[in-house]
């Protein structure tokens, strides 16, 4: 695009052409010479006008040049100002104090509306991190080690046999976690948090769990490896051994008295009479009563013939 200095360049040499033209062709010299002059005039002031402006653009060109050059070769030497610096450093701390938290932030900014709890937050993450890891050797080695109490300190289990079955609650109840369990930042208190989480984990799986026979099939054909692999016969004989013996000599004492199946689809453990059957001798030989519910509810969810065939698979892997 022509500027306004190229343009008025460009007319006034055009008029001057005009003007001789006009003047080779005229027969009145003195009028055209004066025209001639005015044109030849106005052409030598658009010249000046027209080489002010390149010169000034030139000028500006070489100018921003330089300043360029400037920006992206001439190092600072100065460096960052020491308010500049505690300005960051401050920053870099209040980053550290927030590490952590991302996750609970990113669920306010989301639920504004939502009363939404710090501590529930991780809960969730935790039990997340549990589920996501289901069912490998990881998993198994947790969830066990859990039930059964291993202490990492004293390198011993602390639940065995019946004590481990009250992990589980009888009521599964989806509790939120906004107790005083203290900051998270300490290692014991995250800890005890964590355990808390995982039990919370384990009760819902239990509760929720497809207690089918064709599910709990393919659940112990995929996984006995890894129970097989936690459970040395000397761990076996210490945490399991007396819960499925018992669970075997109950249901085959049951199952062999006459009705049983009528029995067991009157009654229940809330039933006064429920404990009398086979009879009440024979129930009062065993420790704890769990057994006998605990064949209640097979029957109930008609899988008592997988569960037991899998609890004497067991019994026979850790005979002597």
């Amino acid at each position: 695009m022509l500027t306004f200095a190229q343009i008025l360049f460009s007319a006034s040499a055009i008029f001057c052409l005009l003007i001789l033209v006009l003047l080779a062709l005229s027969k009145r010299k003195s009028i055209t010479v004066t025209l001639l002059v005015v044109a030849g005039l106005f052409l030598a002031a658009a010249s000046f006008y027209a080489f002010s402006e390149y010169s000034a653009y030139q000028n500006r060109k070489e100018r921003y040049a330089i300043q360029e050059m400037s920006v992206l070769e001439t190092p600072d030497d100065n460096g960052p100002t020491e308010k500049e610096l505690n300005a960051f450093i401050y920053f870099q701390e209040y980053r550290n104090v927030l590490h952590g938290y991302e996750a609970f932030l990113l669920n306010m900014g989301a639920n504004a509306l939502d009363v939404v709890s710090y501590k529930n937050t991780i809960r969730d993450e935790i039990m997340a991190r549990l589920e996501s890891q289901e069912y490998g050797e990881t998993y198994w080695n947790t969830v066990l080690n859990i039930t059964f109490e291993y202490d990492w300190n004293t390198k011993d289990f602390h639940r065995s046999n019946y004590g481990a079955l009250y992990v589980v609650p009888a009521v599964y109840e989806y509790d939120d976690f906004d107790g005083n369990y203290g900051d998270l930042n300490d290692t014991e208190n995250y800890a005890f948090f964590e355990r808390m989480s995982q039990l919370l984990y384990i009760g819902q799986k239990i509760k929720s769990f497809d207690r089918s026979a064709e599910n709990i099939g393919k659940l112990w054909n995929h996984n006995k490896s890894y129970i097989y692999t936690f459970f040395s016969k000397k761990k076996y004989d210490q945490l399991c051994k007396q819960v499925v013996d018992d669970l075997i000599e109950v249901h085959d004492t049951i199952t062999a008295t006459p009705n049983y199946m009528e029995f067991y689809r009157m009654y229940d453990v809330s039933d006064e009479v429920f404990l009398d059957f086979p009879s009440l001798e024979y129930t009062r030989s065993f420790e704890y009563s769990w057994p006998f519910s605990f064949w209640d509810r097979r029957f109930t969810e008609n899988n008592a013939a997988e569960v037991y065939g899998i609890l004497k698979e067991v019994q026979n892997h850790y005979k002597d």
